[in-house]
């Protein structure tokens, strides 16, 4: 069955809106700020931070309300009513839901305060009336249905850092297997105190601005943000009146299961993600929006992933352009693969690919084309979209442009 995309919505460090994403994406010079918090250590982290997002409702924190954003652009631009959302399925990446609630202490009702017991709340009204309840990771996505009136199938996925791609690619299976005509897909995080200390106390984290595809890069940089799309058998966009966005050509996923956070060396698993998401289209696709998070090891064990697939695909590496958007957005964690299949959709609309930033010395173990003065035309209409995270969790997605 085709599954096409209907709708997309985003709200990042560059404000609310695909629109404030694509032109902030082709600008390529966002650098992060000082987080919000200084996180117990001995310096303030930098943090792509989401300016001016909307206050948390009740019941929800800021992961939540972020998701909601993004979902509400989305479901908009789709035209879905009332009635299409009562089967409709939903997925959610989360890396840590709405951590903010238990960062804060929140969750006892009235009269919490930081430091409070959180485990309180048990049979509360998703709207929280009655007292905020525990921030459990699955609550973002039944506080997202009951919001929207989403009622079909709903999954929450927590595979790391591939979370959102995951979210995107089981979407597809819904609709593939006929439980659902229409899903919205969706992946959020934000800014975490234990995040952002676990980050430090293992030294993935680079003190001066994400840079992928450069040789000085030193780690990543945590970002927040919140990503959805509406994922819709093409059938049902024909029967709704509705343009299609993009194809999803195929994907694939794997796990190697090697370390708790580091990539099994070869890259094995990921090129044979990669490979069966490839199989859905001819050749080398015209660009990847690469996982790249400024790790040297993951960039580099994704770069040769990457290009085998292609290779095997029948394709050259050097045709395809390299994109890595942690550059001017962060690691959004859970939300990073979601992220990546909207740009996708993004880069067919427009047929450009924005330029890298923060790329003073190119990476020379990356065989990719990787554009960095300005943006570069797509050559042929496909995109492939690589998500990776802790745990050996791999997931692939390929699009092609709609007809």
């Amino acid at each position: 069955m085709t599954v096409v995309v209907t709708g997309l919505g985003a709200v990042s460090c560059f404000g609310s809106g695909i629109g404030a994403l694509w032109e902030g994406l082709l600008g390529a010079s966002r650098r992060p700020d000082p987080a919000p918090d200084v996180c117990g250590l001995p310096a303030r982290p930098h943090l792509y931070a989401v300016p001016d997002a909307d206050a948390p409702g009740r019941g929800t924190g800021r992961t939540g309300a972020l998701l909601a954003t993004a979902v509400a652009e989305a479901v908009a631009e789709a035209g879905l009513t009332a009635g299409d959302l009562r089967d409709a399925g939903l997925t959610v990446g989360t890396s840590l839901g709405d951590i903010d609630l238990s960062e804060h202490g929140v969750g006892t009702g009235a009269g919490s305060s930081p430091g409070q017991d959180t485990v309180t709340g048990a049979g509360a009204p998703f709207d929280g009336a009655v007292s905020v309840p525990p921030p459990a990771t699955h609550r973002v996505a039944a506080s997202l249905a009951s919001r929207f009136g989403i009622g079909g199938p709903g999954q929450t996925l927590s595979t790391a850092c591939s979370a959102g791609a995951y979210a995107v690619a089981w979407g597809a299976e819904l609709i593939g297997t006929g439980q659902a005509d229409i899903v919205v897909a969706c992946g959020g995080d934000a800014f975490s105190r234990v995040a952002v200390g676990t980050l430090q106390r293992f030294g993935l984290l680079d003190d001066a601005c994400c840079r992928p595809f450069d040789t000085g890069r030193a780690g990543m940089v945590t970002g927040e943000g919140a990503a959805a799309l509406v994922l819709e058998s093409a059938e049902s966009a024909r029967r709704r009146g509705r343009t299609a966005h993009a194809v999803l050509a195929g994907h694939g996923w794997s796990c190697d299961a090697h370390h708790p956070m580091a990539p099994e060396p070869s890259g094995e698993q990921l090129r044979r993600a990669a490979a069966r998401a490839l199989a859905g289209i001819d050749g080398a696709p015209g660009a990847a929006v690469l996982h790249r998070a400024g790790v040297a090891v993951n960039d580099t064990v994704e770069s040769t992933a990457i290009s085998a697939a292609v290779t095997a695909a029948g394709g050259s590496p050097g045709e395809v352009l390299g994109y890595a958007p942690k550059a001017v957005m962060g690691h959004t964690a859970g939300a990073a693969g979601v992220f990546g299949c909207v740009i996708a959709a993004l880069v067919l609309r427009h047929g450009l690919v924005p330029p890298n930033a923060h790329v003073t010395d190119p990476d020379p173990d990356c065989p990719l084309t990787v554009p960095l003065d300005a943006p570069a035309p797509l050559a042929r209409p496909t995109v492939l979209v690589s998500g990776t995270g802790f745990g050996g969790n791999n997931a692939v997605l390929a699009w092609r442009a709609a007809a």
